[in-house]
């Protein structure tokens, strides 16, 4: 038997996600067809949503088996699994953004967001758990969710987990959630990065210049968590120092043409290492209180190109990949040949975008 933990009403599933403890699922997974039939609070929570004008919809849902183990149902490992899915989907959804003429995949981390009210088990009513209320309620047919009203409607965008950056992320998050490695600081500091990368990730709530000096904040923690050394202290040059790990096939990437000074340093970088670099003199600019203008926003002060939180997925692309092969075998692969073409046809997406910050 599987229970239901939250709803996700602003997401759009054609299939489930997860594995045998955790999974999300579209609302006519056989999994939640189950649960309705014996819960009439499940059967409101999942068919008693609406959009504004009141048009029916069907969230997905986050569900447990309950023969998981009890430390899996912990918050920590929920939140964990949801944000591996999210950071996914939305490094996807940049990279195809900037290379396209439409958005296929989600850009921002609302869509994933979980509803305040949810079931208790046992079919015990409705409660509702946020920052500012704590409540419950046993009046299912009264129940009505609603859909962000700021994000595309459902079906807009999709989601899926099809790739080797997504394999990598489901692995350490079993390492850390199923093995209990919760002591370990390779697997804590993954985690803790992605939980800041989900909130920068948001999307601006009025798109004035300081929204993106929020996200652009919230995206050099996001760097330096996954760069801290453990002994010692992080900065500049310990991302610069991870983002340039990444072994480019494309040549304009894998040159080494800019300069960057830090602290009387000077150090040559490619360009994912630049726009790094750009986006760090960003949340500068903002966090110290010094003048701002829209240029600072725009790689390379360039007027037509996308503002350098755009790219800031794209990076943290690159910053995971690096960061993740401390978790892979290490013995010599014998299928090198088909890994080498399927990362060429990985990278194409990763490539394009990040040229898009010098020729828009």
């Amino acid at each position: 038997m599987w229970i239901i933990i939250f709803a996700l009403p602003n997401l759009n599933l054609n299939e489930s996600i997860g594995n045998e403890n955790i999974a999300i699922v579209p609302h006519n997974d056989s999994r939640i067809i189950e649960i309705t039939e014996k819960s009439s609070y499940a059967k409101a929570l999942v068919e008693n949503f609406k959009d504004q004008f009141g048009r029916k919809v069907y969230p997905s849902l986050l569900i447990i088996s309950d023969k998981a183990p009890e430390h899996v149902k912990n918050i920590d490992s929920i939140v964990g699994f949801r944000n591996i899915v999210a950071l996914f989907n939305i490094i996807k959804g940049h990279e195809h953004s900037l290379t396209s003429t439409f958005v296929a995949f989600p850009l921002y981390s609302d869509y994933f967001d979980f509803y305040p009210i949810t079931i208790i088990p046992n079919d015990g009513g409705f409660s509702t758990q946020s920052p500012s209320l704590f409540g419950y309620d046993d009046e299912c047919r009264k129940f009505t969710g609603q859909i962000s009203p700021g994000l595309a409607g459902l079906g807009h965008v999709r989601v899926e987990t099809t790739g080797d950056l997504f394999d990598q992320l489901h692995k350490v998050w079993k390492r850390r959630y199923l093995r209990k490695r919760y002591s370990e600081w390779s697997t804590r500091v993954l985690f803790r990065s992605l939980e800041m990368a989900y909130q920068a990730t948001t999307m601006p709530l009025h798109s004035t210049i300081y929204d993106y000096g929020a996200s652009a904040s919230l995206w050099v923690s996001a760097f330096e968590i996954l760069s801290h050394p453990q002994r010692g202290s992080v900065n500049l040059l310990t991302v610069l120092d991870l983002i340039g790990k990444y072994d480019w096939l494309h040549k304009e990437l894998k040159r080494r043409s800019y300069v960057v000074k830090y602290r009387g340093t000077k150090k040559y970088v490619n360009l994912a290492q630049k726009l790094y670099k750009e986006l760090y003199d960003t949340r500068n600019a903002f966090l110290h209180g010094n003048p701002v203008t829209a240029n600072r926003l725009r790689p390379f002060g360039k007027k037509n190109a996308q503002v350098i939180t755009r790219f800031a997925p794209l990076l943290y692309k690159v910053a995971l990949l690096n960061y993740l092969t401390r978790f892979k075998d290490k013995r010599t692969n014998p299928h090198w040949q088909k890994d080498y073409i399927q990362r060429s046809f990985n990278e194409r997406n990763l490539t394009e975008g990040l040229l898009k910050a010098k020729s828009p």
